[in-house]
């Protein structure tokens, strides 16, 4: 049995006109916590700021992914992986 803490993450894809959101939240252990986190992080630099709304949005998706895994993590410092 594994430790698990729950996390948000988001992700967007930017269009020209309009734009794609997706979010996952799960109790998830490290291994799942650091594979879901930069799949979604490598989809929003990449396809994130391509519209006039993403532009803006896309930024503060990284911030809140990166805050929710960092502090996730720090929760789970002593967990045995």
């Amino acid at each position: 049995m594994r430790a698990t803490q729950n996390v948000t993450f988001h992700r967007n894809i930017g269009m020209l006109v309009a734009r794609q959101t997706r979010s996952i939240q799960a109790d998830m252990c490290k291994t799942c916590m650091g594979k879901n986190y930069w799949e979604f992080m490598g989809k929003n630099l990449l396809f994130g700021p391509w519209g006039t709304i993403s532009l803006v949005g896309t930024p503060i998706y990284l911030i809140t992914n990166t805050y929710s895994y960092v502090a996730a993590l720090s929760k789970m410092r002593g967990a045995i992986e």
